[in-house]
């Protein structure tokens, strides 16, 4: 994901209200509330570093503890 990509994330989702964040494609509704902060962590650290773009993973860390457990 491009840094750009990632402010034009925080816009959007910056002026939604939780209510309109919970039908986002994609978005777990359950984390309709957090993910605004989520964003600017995400932001802020490639700013302060200076990344251009960092690599997304689709997989969680629950999906990481599930391949530890076997």
């Amino acid at each position: 994901m491009s840094r750009t990509a990632a402010e034009e994330i925080f816009r959007t989702l910056a002026v939604e209200t939780v209510e309109e964040r919970r039908y986002n494609p994609g978005l777990e509704a359950g984390r309709a509330d957090v993910i605004v902060g989520g964003v600017v962590a995400v932001v802020g650290v490639m700013r302060h570093f200076g990344f251009d773009e960092m690599l997304v993973s689709e997989s969680d860390i629950l999906d990481g503890l599930a391949r530890t457990a076997v």
